[in-house]
C-alpha cells in the first residue's frame, strides 16, 4: 500500500480543463481566478512583464529627460558663441592701430606712432 501512494505521487497527470477551470467574467471579478492553478503557474512571467513595463516607463522617462537637457545645452551654447563672436570682434577692434593711437591718447601716455618703417634685422 505505501509503494501504491509512492507511486501515485510521482505519476503526473494532466487535469483537462473543468467548466469551473475555465475563464469567466464572474471569476475575474469574485477574484477566484486569480487563485486558479494555472494562474498561480503563471506568476513569475507576469512579475517578469510587470517588471519589463517598469523598465520601459523609466527608459521613457529617462530619455525625456536627456532631451530636455540636451535641449537646454544646445541653446546655451547658442548663447556662448554669440558672447564669443562679440568679444573677438571687440578685441579686434581695440587692436586696430587707430585704436591703439586714441587709447594711448586718453590716458595721456607720451608715447607717438613711428612714422619710419620697420627695418628687417640681417
Amino acid at each position: 500500500m505505501t509503494e501504491e501512494i509512492k507511486n501515485n505521487e510521482f505519476i503526473d497527470e494532466k487535469e483537462e480543463p473543468s467548466r469551473k477551470d475555465r475563464f469567466s467574467l464572474k471569476g475575474l471579478v469574485d477574484g477566484t481566478l486569480l487563485t486558479r492553478n494555472f494562474v498561480i503557474k503563471q506568476l513569475p512571467f507576469f512579475f517578469f512583464l510587470f517588471l519589463l513595463g517598469l523598465t520601459y516607463i523609466s527608459n521613457r522617462y529617462h530619455a525625456e529627460k536627456v532631451r530636455k537637457n540636451i535641449s537646454g545645452l544646445k541653446n546655451e551654447l547658442k548663447e556662448l558663441r554669440a558672447e564669443a563672436l562679440y568679444t573677438s570682434s571687440e578685441l579686434m577692434k581695440l587692436g586696430r592701430q587707430t585704436e591703439v593711437v586714441r587709447e594711448l591718447g586718453e590716458k595721456g601716455l607720451d608715447l607717438k606712432e613711428s612714422v619710419q618703417p620697420p627695418k628687417k634685422i640681417k
